[in-house]
């Protein structure tokens, strides 16, 4: 019996057929699930600690909604996240403010809602000092503008510990852009120290993210890091009240390492045990007492719960090869694209069919629109549902549209309910921030 690909109790195709395709459908119970699973397991490893939303990994009001309603705060980068935070119910105080090319009206926005701001670098550490200083002067009673400071270092226990992918990942830290050296931040903190009335310096921030899809590189990038604020506590006398540690965990279906086969990824419960229990060790090792921990999760929270649904138009027999053409494009998923992530494709009405050979499933657009290439897939028709799972993380973020193609809706699925929570495009929408000067009128 053909089993169906079911978004929590709708079937796929029925989607398909009510919201048209492309269509991305999002399960809220995945998100809710996985969101609570998450904080249980880094409750029960570290006290006390909280998960924040990156929202960057899926930017739709609802799904940021979904996650303040659990309680959720989260990490931005500039206006538009801030606003989606705010919008979706996330209070200021519970916001991070990352990036490294902060303006100053960014920062006034941070100062007025409260918002955390992770410093970057010795200008911006001024910049926030002036802004603060004159929110100050405008508003008596106002508190101190609230900072991290981001820390950027070599990495030795990664470079030494972590076999066999350590050196490349301590290299590729140091030519990231983002944070002050220890150097740098042993200045930025007595700086900061020295300006109470209009500064208050809460604790550190190091992210490094995802680079390999196991707990024990974050554990080594703990040790690394404890051992950077034990210094600078020697060297400042500064204890950090709050360590923003980031995120970077991976999923079970893993599409961000490119392997397309089956393969074992540690659970959160797993993550938070090795992450956390390295974390602790170290504190207590350094004598420095523990800090409240904030974890900024996203691909991890979001990533599978989300499928693209798109509908075959065509199959094309040449040259021993098949091709399946399709109505989604290639930029709805264009990690895929630059990043080589690999997504897990289904017939969405028997998402167990066998597969009948290799397929080249392609997109409509011109340029070479590959979804996959040499992909086992299943027999399928014109007019069939197909689906890549998995893809909850970063295809809103980054997905485009080539040839003026309008780009497709998104629904949320609660049980039996389903809803747009994306419109889907239209031409005028494609084509309403374009201007003709009068003389081509």
């Amino acid at each position: 019996m053909a089993v169906q690909l079911m978004v929590e109790d709708v079937p796929a195709v029925e989607l398909a057929e009510r919201f048209g395709t492309p269509l991305f459908a999002i399960s809220e119970n995945s998100i809710r699930e996985r969101y609570r699973r998450t904080l249980a397991a880094v409750r029960a490893a570290y006290d006390p600690v909280e998960v924040y939303y990156a929202v960057k990994a899926n930017p739709i009001l609802a799904v940021r909604r979904i996650l303040a309603t659990e309680g959720a705060g989260g990490d931005a980068f500039g206006p538009g996240e801030v606003e989606t935070s705010l919008r979706a119910g996330v209070p200021g105080d519970k916001l991070v403010m990352n990036g490294q090319a902060k303006t100053e009206e960014w920062l006034e926005l941070a100062v007025r809602h409260g918002i955390t701001v992770t410093l970057d670098n010795p200008g911006e550490l001024d910049l926030l000092l002036e802004v603060a200083g004159r929110a100050q002067r405008e508003d008596q009673g106002r508190a101190p503008a609230k900072a991290f400071i981001r820390l950027k270092l070599p990495m030795d226990e990664v470079r030494a510990n972590v076999s066999p992918e350590g050196p490349q990942i301590a290299d590729r830290v140091l030519t990231t852009v983002w944070g002050f050296t220890e150097d740098e931040a042993r200045e930025a903190v007595t700086r900061a120290l020295g300006a109470p009335d209009r500064l208050l310096l809460r604790g550190y921030h190091h992210h490094i993210g995802y680079f390999i899809n196991r707990p024990d590189y974050h554990a080594a990038t703990m040790r690394d890091l404890v051992g950077a604020v034990a210094r600078l506590r020697e060297a400042t006398g500064f204890v950090p009240g709050v360590l923003d540690v980031g995120g970077g965990w991976a999923y079970p279906s893993d599409p961000e390492s490119g392997d397309d086969q089956p393969h074992e990824i540690a659970s959160p419960e797993e993550f938070a045990v090795v992450q956390l229990g390295a974390l602790g060790a170290a504190f207590d090792a350094a004598g420095v007492p523990r800090p409240l921990v904030i974890f900024e999760l996203g691909r991890s929270l979001v990533g599978e719960s989300c499928v693209l649904l798109a509908r075959v138009q065509w199959v094309k027999e040449q040259y021993g090869r098949r091709f399946v053409v399709t109505d989604a494009q290639k930029h709805l998923l264009l990690r895929a694209c630059i990043e080589g992530y690999k997504y897990r494709w289904v017939r969405a009405d028997d998402v167990d069919a066998p597969a009948a050979g290799a397929a080249e499933l392609f997109g409509p657009t011109c340029t070479d629109d590959e979804l996959a290439l040499g992909y086992p897939f299943p027999a399928v028709a014109r007019g069939d549902v197909v689906a890549a799972l998995a893809c909850g993380a970063y295809a809103q973020t980054f997905n485009a549209s080539l040839n003026s193609m309008a780009r497709p809706a998104v629904v949320l699925v609660n049980g039996k309910d389903a809803a747009a929570v994306v419109r889907r495009e239209t031409v005028d929408d494609v084509l309403a921030r374009y201007e003709l000067p009068g003389w081509l009128r």
